[in-house]
């Protein structure tokens, strides 16, 4: 379920890469939020006339692909539970491929598959424990067609998409490995669940951080270790805690 990269950035979480400005980490908190409450309004909406109560429950474990680029799509999962990132393969990217999208409980992994018979052009993948439910395209399609009012809120929610898609390809081919860094962590930070400790931790490797922003894991290890050196982060071992989420976004710049 991974299309190219421009299919792909319209729809999702992608706030990770908009570029900064004076008030960089509270636009970035507004955006998102306001990203997963199109989202999961669209989908609320759909339940009742897709019997989402009806459907049957999949669960799939770490590192599954639903979806490899060039396979036809005729299926979208919506995310119960766990989270799904949609793999970008970029040439010449350090790393290879991005993640610019991520997928939670509540959101269904919407992509560029709507009213066309075109191919996948990214890969889907499990990124933990999830479990989901399969919405063919056919019945989605036939419920937009059939109530004007979803049609509506598809429109406003790819509006939404565009504009983040539009800002963070202008941006993204001047950014340096700290810059990456810096927004891949705060889109990661920006979307974990809440805590009741109000820590911020991102479980991921160096390797898995260095993939999810193309970049090398040895520049994301040193650029990881710079962070750490000016109190923005905290380094353990499988997981990154986000001590001054400001201060990461700051980098951004």
């Amino acid at each position: 379920m991974y299309g190219a990269c421009t299919c792909f950035s319209i729809f999702g979480n992608n706030t990770g890469m908009t570029p900064s400005h004076p008030n960089a980490s509270d636009r970035f908190a507004a955006e998102l939020l306001q990203s997963r409450q199109l989202g999961r309004k669209f989908a609320n909406a759909l339940a009742q006339p897709m019997a989402l109560k009806s459907r049957p429950l999949h669960r799939f474990e770490t590192g599954v692909s639903l979806f490899k680029a060039g396979d036809r799509v005729a299926q979208l999962p919506y995310v119960m539970s766990g989270r799904l990132d949609a793999v970008v393969h970029v040439p010449g990217v350090q790393g290879g491929q991005i993640v610019p999208i991520s997928f939670r409980a509540g959101e269904m992994a919407f992509l560029s598959y709507l009213f066309n018979q075109l191919p996948s052009g990214s890969d889907l993948v499990v990124g933990e424990p999830s479990t989901i439910q399969w919405l063919p395209l056919k019945d989605m399609e036939a419920c937009l067609l059939n109530d004007q009012g979803l049609l509506l809120m598809l429109v406003r929610f790819l509006g939404q998409r565009l504009r983040e898609v539009q800002a963070r390809e202008r941006s993204w081919a001047a950014r340096g490995v700290q810059t990456r860094l810096c927004a891949g962590l705060g889109r990661m930070a920006a979307d974990l669940p809440s805590r009741s400790d109000g820590r911020a931790v991102v479980v991921a490797t160096h390797e898995q951080i260095a993939a999810s922003c193309g970049i090398s894991r040895p520049k994301a290890s040193i650029a990881l270790k710079a962070l750490e050196g000016d109190g923005v982060l905290k380094l353990g071992r499988g997981w990154i805690e986000v001590l001054n989420l400001r201060g990461l976004m700051d980098g951004v710049g």
